[in-house]
């Protein structure tokens, strides 16, 4: 499209008048690209870890939120990527209660996935609950079949052999128990 600009505002096709809004019509073409392009970049794990610490977690959940990228970044959680679950406890202090509870449904969807990163959330300071987590907290429809998720996702948790899990996967355990 910028090229498509150049010809038709081209001294050579009489268009020299217009030749000089394109001299600042360029600058502002390549910043809005420079822009998405950081856009795009910045929705990565080590963009966001890095726009919490510059920014805090408030500032990055509501900007995320606004822009649409926050459910962006749940999928990412969903898959239980060890990145992105490393993001949890970062963009935890940032949510609120809508946001906390979306928050708090990808991890229950990663639970099967990554049992072991996701355990690892439900413990220590900055925990999150494992009757919240592992009690399959789905909106209603989220999850066609509840019980086979259960299933799925009580094999899983218990194949998990690290020992410093251990208290967390029998919370887990309880709280599957129960769903």
């Amino acid at each position: 499209m910028a090229r498509a600009l150049f010809v038709r505002f081209s001294p050579k096709r009489g268009g020299g008048a217009k030749l000089g809004a394109m001299k600042w019509m360029a600058p502002i073409l390549a910043a809005l690209a420079g822009t998405a392009a950081l856009a795009a970049g910045a929705l990565s794990p080590d963009g966001i870890a890095a726009d919490v610490a510059a920014h805090g977690a408030d500032a990055v959940v509501a900007r995320l939120d606004a822009n649409g990228d926050y459910d962006r970044v749940l999928g990412h959680i969903d898959s239980g990527d060890v990145r992105w679950l490393a993001l949890v406890p970062k963009l935890a202090p940032g949510t609120d209660a809508g946001t906390a509870e979306a928050l708090v449904i990808a991890l229950a969807f990663a639970l099967p996935r990554n049992p072991a990163g996701v355990l690892a959330l439900l413990q220590g300071k900055e925990a999150f609950p494992a009757e919240d987590v592992c009690g399959a907290p789905f909106i209603a429809d989220t999850v066609k079949d509840v019980p086979a998720y259960v299933r799925r996702t009580r094999a899983a948790v218990a194949a998990v052999t690290d020992p410093r899990l251990a208290a967390a996967k029998a919370q887990c355990l309880a709280a599957l128990a129960k769903a």
